[in-house]
């Protein structure tokens, strides 16, 4: 496990944002997956104040999305537009989404593909993921069928123990990117990042076990001995 420790969420963030700035001006990094939840938050923020990014052509994708409307305060999207999008995106950045105004979750995902397809997509530069604690990473969980999904870009999935329908980027997809960042922060994180440090097959190891991957974490996330 590639481990980065930080006294706190705040230098979390700003490390994180750093070393992305680099992949872009150095690497020639474009394509950037987005994960929602809080711990990203701040990081988008900082982002979206970035001259440096500002000079380039991005193009931004989420992650996973729930099965809700953009102006949902659960939409993951929408957090994103607050946060990195609050000072408007810029003209050469570009923005694909799960578009929930469509009929039914199924029909998003596709869309989504075909929107993917449209952007010329391939390997995405950068992956930013998220861990819950069930070890669950974007909208794959644990026992989930979606995890075993090898031809498709983006699927639904219907979370039974959430009651919800999300969309999100497969596994595989994840995995063929040319980095990962894990970001994971607070206490809450501690126990599930000690259990794939040690060779528990989360969907979060499944995702990034055996390719490279940066795990950014606070100190109150940070495994035990």
């Amino acid at each position: 496990m590639n481990l980065r420790i930080f006294e706190s969420s705040d230098e979390l963030s700003r490390a994180a944002a750093r070393e992305l700035e680099r992949h872009v001006r150095a690497e020639g990094a474009r394509t950037v997956a987005l994960s929602g939840g809080s711990t990203p938050q701040q990081l988008y923020t900082i982002l979206g104040r970035s001259s440096v990014l500002a000079k380039y052509p991005m193009i931004w994708i989420v992650l996973d999305e729930r099965w809700v409307s953009i102006d949902d305060p659960r939409s993951n999207a929408g957090m994103i537009d607050r946060t990195l999008f609050a000072n408007k995106m810029p003209d050469t950045h570009r923005f694909l989404r799960f578009r929930t105004e469509l009929n039914d979750p199924g029909t998003a995902a596709q869309k989504f593909e075909e929107e993917w397809a449209a952007m010329g997509l391939g390997t995405l530069d950068l992956v930013i993921l998220g861990v819950g604690d069930d070890g669950h990473t974007a909208s794959l969980f644990p026992g989930s069928s979606t995890l075993e999904v090898t031809d498709r870009i983006a699927i639904e999935a219907w979370v039974e123990k959430l009651q919800m329908w999300r969309m999100t980027i497969t596994k595989p997809v994840i995995r063929a990117a040319t980095h990962r960042m894990v970001l994971a922060a607070g206490e809450s994180k501690r126990e599930v990042i000690t259990r794939v440090r040690d060779g528990a097959d989360y969907p979060i190891a499944q995702v990034t076990s055996g390719v490279e991957t940066w795990w950014f974490v606070d100190r109150a996330a940070a495994p035990t001995a």
